[in-house]
């Protein structure tokens, strides 16, 4: 009755990783690929389900069943090529999706009896190793349409909107207001977490493909949505993310010493300082560093900390652990490096010394309440239990919201926290010809989800360009002509 189930995984749990000690020295990635032999052990651990469930969870529709399949086989090209159909940035993904989150691995019909399968690391297998043995042959490109479309922003929604365009035939241009093509991803994820040479070269690939970028224009500002239209283009998407950082208000939060921690990353990546440590940067880290938040950010932030010489470094969230956003991995792997994270606490306000620098941070602990708007219990203070902490470098990162800066420019009707506000099913804008996916509609998510965003909007950008009324996209035309259905949906 089918393969006998294997229900330990191969490696460490979850993944292989660096050992702690030397970790903070530097900004080396964490994680460590599997070698071949462990790959090929790993993979046939899956059974093959003739319905995957993990395709299913995944939003851009990954091609897992076809990826185990040649890697099972030792077919490693052939395995990436499958990966690749409906992802173009396969590399980077499989470093930043929370597969046991929320998606492929956490829906691994293997996981109900034992591990689930490492489908994230079997993927970065494959994908490092068609980097090393440059065997990126990208996919097919139809005829050239001689339709034209921009795309204002270079993060992962704009990148697999062009990507899917190019594919298309139609010819995909990014207006990016950074000098490098990525988003947050390029500016924002440390690279001891998303390696930026793996995310470069992935990029580098879909200009290769055709996929054309203007870098260092600034769109609503430099160059207008009708300057654009004026060049020729037939349509634009807007892809701009999420940057408008969430204010903290609290007493004392613009004394110096405490920054946003978003902007403390994107910093750092801007300057490369991971390649070179000897620079100065615009920030002052001291040794008792405290992180105010409780997704990715606040995680990245702290672990930063840490590799630029803070002593004690402390991460505090004002739900439980239960409710924390932060991938709990992420979260292990702070807390092997020293990070001490602190549930049911926040401060309420921060002290200065005379020179206007931050000194110490008032606390107050919590317990949960009744649900709030988002459906988790609301936190209450615990009277009496104020209680400060000798701190000398604060970092807020308590989310962010959609960038706002094309739609008040450009005046297109948005919501009431700045997301853009796009039909459900042709993603348009209010501003005629003009259309807008990921972050910047959906407000902060998942890269992964920001991706498939990118490609459900160029999706019908094409219908439009092409007046064609078949909604099956090339995912699905792959899926269908592979196994002979339509590609499942996602979640």
């Amino acid at each position: 009755m089918g393969r006998e189930i294997r229900p330990k995984r191969v490696g460490p749990w979850p993944y292989p990783k660096k050992q702690e000690k030397g970790r903070i020295d530097n900004f080396e990635e964490v994680q460590i690929r599997y070698p071949e032999a462990e790959a090929i052990d790993e993979a046939n651990r899956c059974i093959l389900c003739p319905v995957p469930s993990c395709v299913r969870a995944c939003p851009v529709n990954s091609d897992v069943l076809g990826m185990m399949r040649h890697i099972q086989q030792g077919d490693f090209d052939g395995a990436w090529k499958r990966i690749r159909e409906t992802n173009c940035l396969p590399a980077s993904t499989a470093r930043v999706c929370p597969q046991l989150g929320s998606l492929c691995e956490a829906n691994c019909v293997v996981g109900k009896r034992g591990d689930p399968v490492s489908i994230g690391m079997l993927q970065r297998f494959v994908s490092d190793w068609a980097l090393e043995h440059n065997s990126y042959e990208e996919p097919k490109v139809e005829p050239r349409s001689g339709k034209r479309v921009a795309i204002v922003g270079g993060g992962p929604a704009g990148l697999a909107a062009a990507d899917l365009l190019i594919r298309y035939g139609h010819s995909a241009t990014i207006f990016d207001a950074q000098n490098k093509l990525g988003g947050t991803a390029m500016y924002g994820i440390p690279n001891f977490h998303l390696p930026k040479d793996v995310l470069e070269f992935e990029i580098e690939r879909l200009k290769k493909m055709g996929v054309e970028a203007r870098t260092d224009i600034k769109v609503g500002s430099k160059i207008s949505l009708e300057e654009i239209f004026d060049e020729g283009f037939d349509a634009i998407i807007v892809a701009t993310g999420a940057k408008d950082v969430t204010p903290f208000q609290v007493e004392g939060g613009d004394l110096k010493g405490a920054y946003d921690a978003y902007e403390f990353l994107i910093k750092l990546d801007r300057m490369e300082y991971y390649k070179n440590r000897k620079q100065k940067i615009p920030f002052k880290v001291g040794k008792h560093v405290l992180v105010v938040g409780g997704g990715d950010t606040a995680v990245d932030a702290a672990r930063t900390s840490l590799r630029l010489g803070a002593k004690q470094v402390t991460m505090m969230y004002r739900r439980s652990e239960r409710e924390i956003t932060a991938y709990r991995f992420g979260l292990e792997s702070a807390k092997e490096e020293g990070v001490k994270v602190e549930f049911l606490q926040v401060p309420i306000r921060f002290i200065g010394n005379e020179r206007g620098w931050v000194k110490k941070a008032e606390c107050v602990k919590m317990r949960l309440g009744e649900p709030d708007a988002s459906g988790r219990a609301r936190p209450v203070p615990i009277d009496g239990s104020n209680f400060t902490i000798d701190v000398d470098t604060v970092f807020i990162a308590v989310g962010r919201g959609p960038n706002t800066s094309v739609q008040k420019k450009e005046r297109i009707k948005m919501e009431k926290w700045g997301g853009i506000i796009v039909d459900p099913e042709t993603y348009e804008t209010s501003y005629p010809g003009v259309f807008a996916a990921g972050d910047v509609v959906t407000g902060e998510t998942l890269l992964i989800k920001a991706m498939n965003q990118g490609r459900r909007a160029a999706q019908r950008v094409h219908e439009q360009l092409t007046h064609s009324k078949e909604r099956l996209d090339l995912s699905q035309r792959y899926f269908t002509e592979r196994y002979g259905r339509k590609a499942v949906q996602p979640m």
